[in-house]
């Protein structure tokens, strides 16, 4: 699994694994009971179940709050850099922290969803930017193919080279900036 795809699988799974240990502390069950009730009653991608499997073990060594620093300093996403802060504010104020686990899953649910609805709506834009910048492209190839003048025009003459160049100049500035556009809109 690439690191990207693992960061994404890891991401979607978090507000899951946050409203099973919310509702285990509201079960009363202690935080490191609710996280191990979490990560076994769970269907979650490997990489998550490893990492909480790594989260339980080493708290049974240092306590859950350094096992969760050690996951967050291992796994450097903010997802997980947040539910690991919330876990550890669970397990250090003692109080409901049943109510600001549901609200972060819920916001980080609502990223999750925001991110992909982004992603499917700069789709249109990233093909559109790929036949627009290919046009130029398949129109000179198609030009060479069908009328035979237009190489030695292109490449014999000074204007010829000239619009060429600038054709070349121009289609590269095209790519840089709608690849920049792409980009800022995803």
């Amino acid at each position: 699994m690439t690191s990207r795809r693992r960061e994404a699988a890891i991401g979607a799974a978090l507000p899951d694994v946050l409203e099973r240990v919310a509702s285990g502390l509201r079960a009363g069950a202690a935080p490191l009971g609710a996280i191990a009730e979490a990560a076994d009653g769970a269907d979650l991608p490997e990489p998550l179940a490893a990492d909480l499997a790594r989260v339980i073990e080493g708290a049974g060594e240092g306590g859950l709050a350094a096992a969760l620093d050690r996951w967050a300093g291992e796994l450097p996403l903010p997802a997980v850099a947040a539910v690991a802060a919330a876990l550890e504010v669970a397990v250090g104020a003692g109080g409901p922290a049943a109510p600001a686990l549901d609200g972060l899953a819920a916001a980080m649910r609502d990223r999750h969803d925001a991110a992909a609805e982004i992603a499917a709506l700069s789709a249109q834009a990233r093909l559109s930017a790929i036949v627009v910048g290919a046009a130029p492209l398949v129109s000179l190839a198609l030009s060479l193919l069908i009328d035979p003048r237009v190489a030695p025009t292109l490449i014999g003459t000074a204007p010829g080279r000239a619009c060429l160049l600038a054709g070349i100049t121009l289609e590269g500035l095209a790519g840089v900036w709608m690849h920049r556009i792409v980009r800022c809109g995803s």
